[in-house]
This record gives C-alpha cells, structure tokens and sequence, in this order.
C-alpha cells in the first residue's frame, strides 16, 4: 500500500504505536476501522499482492457444514472461515493473506487440503454474525467447553514425585480402558506429552503433560524399571516387556526406548494375553474364509499373509493357528517378539545378537517333528530357501511378507530367486490386507461432497453411482467428535488355481498374473473396499488414505 502511494509512513507508524499487535493484518484491521484507509483498496491490493482469488461471499454461499470442520476459536482468531468444499478441497475464505501460512494447521483440522479465497473484513464480520453461522460457533464452543471440563475431571495431578508410579499405574489402565494400541512417551524442549493410538490415530492426552514435564526422568525411570531395562544405560536403545493384570486378563506391554536429543523417548505395543477376534470375525467373506480354512488344513505349504505394519497380519496369523490348534498337532512358532501367548503351542523369541535368527530357529524346528510352523517374517534368503523346503516337505508353514499387495508377494518371491515351479508348489494361499477406521454409527450421514467424478476416480461404474450413498461419521461423544469408531480389515485372498499356476509359470507379468486369478474369482482390496463404501462401513476418504490405486 505504501509502496502504490495509498498509505502514508507517518500514518502507518502512528497505527503501529497505538496497538500492541506486531501483526500486520491486525494494523490493517484497526486502519479500516478508524476508516483511515478504504477496504475495497486493502483487498485489491492484497489480493494481487499474494495471487488469492477475491471473493465477497453472501450467507447463500457458505455451506454450514463446512463452518464446523474447524474450531471456532480458530476462525475467531485468524479471520478465517471455510465456506464450501468441492471433492478434497476446503474452500477457506481469509481477511489477512498471511493466514496461508496456517494451511497447514488447516489441512490437519479438517482432513481438506485447502483452498483460500479474500475477502474483506466487514465481509467476514457479517458472515460470522450471521444466526446461522453465529449458532454453529456457538455449539463448538460448548463442545470445546464440555471436552476441557471432561479433561478436568479426569486430570491426574498428583502432588510430587513420590506418586510416580501412581502416575504410571494411571496410564496404563486409562490406556487399556480406552482401546489404545500403543502409547508414545516424547521429550521436547519446553514441553512432554503422552499420545495414545486408538483406532490408527495418534491422540494428546493433556491431562499428564503438567506432571510428565515436571517428572519425566523419573516416569522413564519407572517404566524402565518395570520393563526390566538397565536404569543407567541412557546412551543406547533397549527393548523390554511389562505385564500387568487388567480386569482378571494378563496385558503385555512391548517397551522400547530410545535415546534422542531431548531425552529419552518411550513407545510401548499393548498386546492382549490372547488374540480376541478368530478367523471367522475378522471380516472375510465367505468365499476367502473359505479358501483360508482349506489352505491351513491341508498338510503342508505356504500360508503368506502380507501388508505394512498395523495392518493386523499378526492377528489373522493368529487367528489360523487357534482354529487349527489340538493336541494331536506340533505347532511351533518364531517370532521378534513373541506378541501373544497360545497354550499347547512352542514359541520362540527371536534374538540377533547372539545367533538366534528366524533362518536358525527354522532350522532347529525342521528337527523337533512339527506339522505347523510359524515365522514371523520372512526378512532374508536364507529365511526365505529353508521355509520353501519346508513347505514342500510335508510342513505348513505360515509367515508374513511386506509387500502392497497379494500379486506382488508372488513377484516378490521370484525377484528373491525363488523358480518359478517352486512358488507354485509351495504356495497355496496369500493373504493381504489392511486396517480402516470404521465410520461411528451413531453419527453416520451421507456425506454429501463426494462427487461422481471422485467416485468414478475410486473405481465405480456409471451403472452404480445411481445405487451409491456414501457416508461418514459427522463426529459425535461415542467417537470422541472424530466420525470413527473402530477398525475393520480390508482383504484381497489369492489362491494357487490352475489359471494363476500356469501364468507363473509361463513368466506373467503382474497384470497378467491378477488376469488369470480373476479368471477364478479373485478381488482385489480396492474390490472390498468399494463394497464397504457401498454398504457405508468405511467412508471415501478412508477408502482413499488406506488403498493405494495404481
């Protein structure tokens, strides 16, 4: 404005000396207010200024659900509002260009990458004073208010260092109680926090950041000691376990910590003394449980079960032993470590430091007699040649691979150098798969910004947009605002037919290779995601962050 010859230096130092912010929006706002400089002026400027589209929006323009995907104090005090949303885009309509640099602070609140839009400041004011706007705000607050004196009344404030474990004992149970999968210790440098993952998500639990900050080498220490770790070895990583009782069921803790620059940091696995969900729970179709239960009767091959990591694979694993699990079978298992505990089944802990590798309990097992064995994963060739020859000599063998996919396990085994006839002859089923936040049923609507370009984008036909009403959650108290609510699996089971046999062995490449399976009924994970958006398990978005499309 200065340098256009709209603003007087004497003008802009008196401004500057008669509020207190150092934020140029805020000098601005306080000239328009005074009417020292025209608005129209400030938003022409600006607008060219920092290449922001300008807009001046009428109450008819602003979609209200949008309005709720931020909190209010957040739009209060940025001037900021979303207004409308198209596809994956939040249309965010801003009074102080500067605001962009928050896109990232958005993105994370809404789950939208962002789009801003100018407008100008009385535009705002009239949008926000709107009753319909004004109601929205209103409401966030309150559940911003309601959420605060939850925190309150469940805050652990303990008076000194002396109520460590107190603390700790704290902790544990309220993570245990409210279905977390792993609990992260961090220290930073004016501040500590403890997050736990519920259902995939990461989440601050502020009620202990007070008492960590002030107690924190004296919780680690706490921890370390119940994990059976060295308290005075700071400089090297160490792993330990913690069991505790928890409602009459033994819970095991997988402890690690790990030394960093602001001080120890802590992750710890929460692992049930026995997994909860059977084969026939876990979500696979008829069909798949079909093919699954007939692969871990037989008496000998390969059951591979592949996908990243949290994406349940120990569980399915799991889950196939217990329903094949008897007294007149000799089931043996490796595993780094050894996460749940099955009676009448041999389990090793894997060890690297002295030897003890997954290749070296493999070969032992091959001379303790046993019909099934599992290995946690196959990481290595040697792993990898021992547990083909098992598979063909009379062995069922179960392990894991990390790859995307069921077609690319069978590519994978061959870039590994296993022939051709062998994946054949060995492997009899691959499982892969992945875990989806669920949407919460008690706040399930039909998610009305998903558009039949993105549905066709995702992989459905013309034929079934007509017969498609995707949904979400809109966030309610028994998901904790977050439209999620427990986690379900995403499956693709590719069975060894003779269609798929003969393309392996002709040299098929992958896109051949899931040809031939199809040939005999096989679907992909994208195939069940699209029929749980269909039945409005999952939503879009998730489809889209857990299923990588080609």
């Amino acid at each position: 404005l200065e340098s256009a010859g709209r603003l007087d230096q004497s003008v802009l130092d008196k401004t500057r000396s008669s509020i207190s912010s150092d934020q140029p929006g805020d000098w601005l706002i306080h000239m328009i207010e005074q009417n020292v400089i025209e608005e129209e002026l400030v938003q022409t400027v600006l607008s060219r200024a920092y290449a922001i589209r300008r807009a001046k929006l009428a109450i008819g323009d602003v979609d209200i659900r949008c309005v709720g995907l931020v909190p209010p104090d957040f739009i209060d005090k940025n001037a900021a509002l979303p207004f409308a949303a198209e596809d994956r885009f939040l249309k965010v309509a801003i009074v102080d260009p500067s605001t962009a640099s928050l896109s990232g602070e958005l993105r994370s609140l809404s789950r939208y990458n962002i789009e801003f839009h100018l407008i100008s400041y009385s535009n705002f004011l009239a949008l926000r004073g709107h009753e319909k706007i004004s109601h929205i705000l209103d409401a966030g607050r309150q559940r911003q208010d309601s959420q605060q004196q939850k925190h309150q009344r469940t805050r652990f404030v303990p008076d000194n260092e002396e109520q460590v474990p107190a603390f700790v004992d704290h902790m544990l149970n309220t993570a245990n109680s409210s279905g977390t999968s792993d609990i992260h210790i961090e220290p930073f440098r004016d501040m500590a926090r403890i997050r736990f993952r519920v259902d995939g998500r990461l989440k601050v639990r502020s009620e202990y950041t007070d008492y960590l900050l002030r107690n924190y080498s004296a919780v680690i220490t706490r921890l370390k000691i119940m994990a059976s770790c060295d308290i005075s070895e700071k400089r090297l990583p160490q792993d330990g376990a913690i069991t505790m009782s928890w409602r009459g069921e033994d819970i095991d803790f997988r402890f690690n910590v790990l030394p960093g620059k602001n001080g120890e940091r802590v992750v710890m696995r929460i692992l049930k003394g026995d997994p909860a969900l059977s084969l026939d729970k876990i979500g696979l179709s008829d069909a798949d449980y079909s093919h699954v239960i007939d692969a871990i009767n037989a008496p000998q091959g390969m059951v591979l079960v592949t996908g990243p990591t949290g994406s349940g694979k120990t569980t399915t694993l799991y889950g196939a032993l217990r329903h094949i699990n008897n007294e007149q079978l000799n089931i043996m298992t490796a595993e780094d470590p050894v996460e749940y505990y099955l009676e009448g089944i041999g389990q090793v802990q894997a060890n690297e430091k002295i030897g003890l590798s997954f290749a070296a309990i493999l070969r032992a097992f091959l001379r303790q007699d046993p019909e099934v064995i599992l290995i946690g994963e196959i990481r290595d060739q040697e792993t990898l040649d021992t547990a083909i020859k098992a598979a063909l000599t009379g062995h069922l063998l179960l392990s894991t691979l990390h790859t995307n996919d069921a077609i690319a396990t069978i590519t994978r085994l061959l870039n590994m150098g296993v022939p051709h006839y062998m994946v054949t002859a060995a492997v009899s089923i691959i499982i892969a798969q992945r875990l989806a936040r669920a949407n919460c049923t008690h706040c399930l609507i039909v998610d009305e910004n998903i558009s039949s370009e993105t549905l066709k984008r995702i992989g459905f036909t013309d034929e079934e947009l007509n017969n498609i009403a995707p949904a979400r959650g809109a966030g309610c108290r028994e998901c904790g605002d977050s439209g999620f609510k427990g986690r379900c699996g995403i499956y693709e089971v590719l069975s060894m037919t003779p269609a798929l046999e003969t393309s392996i062995q002709n040299g098929g490449h992958a896109a051949e290779l899931k040809d031939a399976a199809q040939q005999d009924g096989f679907q992909t994970m994208q195939d069940m995601g699209r029929t749980m958006i269909k039945k409005q398990r999952i939503s879009v978005e998730e489809f889209t962050r857990v299923l990588v499309l080609g």
